[in-house]
């Protein structure tokens, strides 16, 4: 993958998005040039970046695509035109909250722009302006309409600084995806505001492209993500993870700076929060109908169907009505290939999370429905399986919320015959581990190391394909009605896995 771009190749990399009146102010912060600081132009937090609408599912004249930023506690006035040429004829509605951040120098705004009224496969341009001066122009691409070619990223377990998620940003805009699939745990170590705006937003909107810094995905693609146990990282008096306010104001970013599909279930077990009462309220004034209902979604684009779910040891898999919307979802869709998103994985032999094991509950409801693919995080590692189906014996564990230790028996149904290349169709699902995007790794010594791939609690059944924890890696898809092929790439843009699976 070419490491040397030419600010043309940039500009068309990044969707065209070219900041005209900002320069940088400090790591991570961008102020407007000196004329436009007299209007009191406010300092950029996060610079504007593209998040998708609230409808995950696909409808040609209403999709919607939403322009988000974050800014000091200075008022200001935006504007956000936007149409398919640059007469810029439509505005788009801004809506402004505040995220109190008590450990930061200040509060800060946060604003997100609705385009609405969009085509499918089709590109827009858009201008932002403050007070009255242009300050960005750029254009951004609309879903592939049903059956169109798909190419998206996965990764998860990245942000902290680390040198790893650096180059794995850089290598995962270099493949211009359609969008990145987050598997969890997006910044380190307690999924704060102000991690985010240290380790998150730096690196993934960076503004330049270079394996040293990141890359721009966030101001050219929807970043997709599903909340993980860093998001949650504080625990109550017994033990059991709960977002604490007092502990740290800027908790549960997750649900302040994403903007995902609300279509899924009010979660019978949300997301656990405690502290003094004026800190929640300015939590969810700010977070609004996004928490909880955002821990739980699907969405569609191109020949693909995402189902992202919440997979924290609060949750319980086997809830009735949580099954009942998963069996809805991966009924009720018409795309080709199905992928399911958590981050804890059902099927990993590492060694920090193996117990972890209470979403194998729901595999023969993937079974049941066709899902293709899972992809999980928690692992700092790269696994694939085999193709395989899953019987739990034993399903008692998985209901033991807040426990580590939640072990689910079952019998194993593995394909050896699929190898990805000359046998293509396979036999059950493959779950895929992507927990490498740059946090420090786990395991190195089962990188290519097969006799370390099994449990005795499984009664050592050979169902791990590909491990390779010794470098930081993302997965690439490729996805077509009849063709899907994924690749894994690593840090140093070298491909360590390959595989193709063909509909019949």
């Amino acid at each position: 993958m070419n490491k040397n771009l030419t600010r043309r190749q940039f500009l068309r990399s990044a969707g065209g998005v070219t900041f005209l009146a900002l320069v940088p102010a400090g790591r991570g912060l961008f102020a407007a040039e000196p004329g436009l600081r007299a209007t009191r132009a406010p300092v950029f937090t996060a610079l504007p970046y593209i998040q998708p609408g609230p409808d995950g599912c696909l409808r040609d004249g209403e999709e919607t695509v939403r322009l988000a930023w974050q800014t000091e506690h200075v008022p200001a006035d935006f504007e956000v035109h936007y149409d398919a040429d640059k007469n810029y004829a439509k505005m788009a509605e801004i809506v402004r909250t505040e995220r109190i951040n008590e450990g930061r120098a200040s509060n800060t705004f946060n604003y997100v722009s609705l385009c609405t009224e969009l085509q499918l496969g089709r590109r827009y341009f858009y201008r932002v302006r403050c007070n009255g001066e242009k300050l960005a122009e750029g254009f951004f691409t609309t879903r592939q309409p049903r059956g169109g070619h798909v190419r998206f990223v996965a990764f998860g377990d990245n942000s902290y600084g680390d040198a790893g998620e650096r180059a794995i940003a850089f290598h995962a805009y270099n493949a211009h995806p359609d969008f990145v699939m987050n598997t969890g745990d997006n910044v380190y170590e307690g999924g704060l505001d102000s991690e985010y705006a240290r380790f998150f937003f730096p690196v993934y909107n960076s503004d330049t492209a270079d394996p040293a810094i990141g890359g721009p995905l966030l101001r050219s693609i929807p970043f997709y993500t599903v909340i993980a146990n860093h998001d949650v990282a504080n625990k109550d008096g017994r033990g059991n993870p709960v977002a604490d306010f007092d502990a740290a104001s800027d908790s549960l970013a997750y649900y302040t700076n994403f903007h995902l599909p609300l279509n899924g279930p009010f979660p019978a077990r949300p997301t656990s929060v405690r502290g003094e009462s004026a800190r929640l309220d300015a939590f969810r004034a700010c977070a609004g109908e996004r928490f909880p209902q955002m821990a739980n979604y699907s969405f569609d684009c191109g020949c693909a169907h995402l189902l992202c779910l919440d997979s924290n040891l609060y949750i319980d898999p086997t809830d009735c009505g949580l099954q009942d919307w998963i069996r809805h979802e991966l009924r009720s869709t018409d795309a080709v290939w199905k992928f399911v998103v958590y981050h804890h994985p059902a099927f990993n032999v590492g060694v920090e999370h193996y117990r972890e094991q209470h979403m194998r509950v729901l595999s023969p409801i993937f079974e049941e429905y066709g899902v293709d693919v899972v992809l999980s995080g928690h692992e700092h590692s790269y696994q694939r399986t085999k193709p395989m189906r899953f019987a739990p014996r034993d399903t008692a564990r998985a209901s033991l919320v807040n426990n580590n230790d939640r072990r689910v028996p079952g019998d194993f149904k593995v394909d050896t015959r699929f190898d990805g290349r000359e046998m293509t169709t396979p036999e059950g699902i493959l779950y895929i581990t992507t927990g490498a995007g740059g946090k420090s790794l786990y395991d190195f010594g089962r990188t290519n190391n097969p006799p370390k791939w099994t449990w005795p609690d499984d009664f050592h059944t050979a169902y791990v394909q590909s491990f390779c924890s010794d470098r930081h890696s993302f997965t690439l898809f490729d996805l077509d009605p009849k063709v899907l092929v994924m690749r894994q790439i690593d840090e140093f843009g070298k491909e360590i896995d390959r595989l193709q699976i063909t509909k019949s």
